[in-house]
């Protein structure tokens, strides 16, 4: 495991891509599931309802991999998915511990400007990093990568809202 892990790290430190993973279905739904754990760890800190939680899990994982497998479709690598999403949610997953990190510091300190520092920086990281993963599933350049990184983002959160305000009225 300890393996795996370095080797999201130097996914994310731009020392290897998805390319560098199995495509192993077994591998893809570990990582999943681990993300969706530790997902709810982090939603947990921010004191949201199971249900809310719940949602916005679903559709963070729904739209990352619905829009993954679009994008590789369109582009004529979708045999590069399993590599892909896993990488993606490797490297999500490492963000992820890092904002347990941060909100678990930021609720010892209460320091409220700590978080909205930490976002901007989390947005600006995982723009490069997912980027750079979707530059190598694509073959593509790295400003294409990271404009489908962005468009993943705002319409993961868009649709996010949605749900969860509808849930709730």
């Amino acid at each position: 495991m300890f393996k795996l892990l370095q080797t999201f790290l130097d996914i994310a430190l731009w020392r290897k891509g998805p390319q560098d993973l199995p495509a192993s279905r077994f591998l893809a739904l570990l990582v999943l599931l681990v993300y969706v754990l530790a997902s709810f760890v982090q939603v947990h800190l921010f004191k949201l309802p199971l249900r809310s939680a719940v949602l916005i899990i679903t559709v963070d994982v729904a739209m990352l991999a619905g829009w993954l497998w679009l994008v590789l479709a369109f582009f004529g690598r979708r045999q590069r998915f399993v590599q892909t999403v896993t990488a993606l949610l490797g490297v999500g997953l490492l963000l992820t511990l890092v904002d347990i990190g941060v909100r678990a510091l930021q609720l010892a300190l209460g320091a409220g400007d700590l978080a909205s520092f930490w976002l901007l920086l989390r947005f600006f990281v995982m723009a490069l990093i997912m980027g750079r993963i979707f530059m190598h599933a694509l073959d593509r350049g790295l400003l294409t990568g990271m404009a489908l990184t962005v468009a993943i983002v705002y319409s993961t959160q868009a649709v996010a809202d949605v749900v969860v305000t509808r849930m709730q009225g």
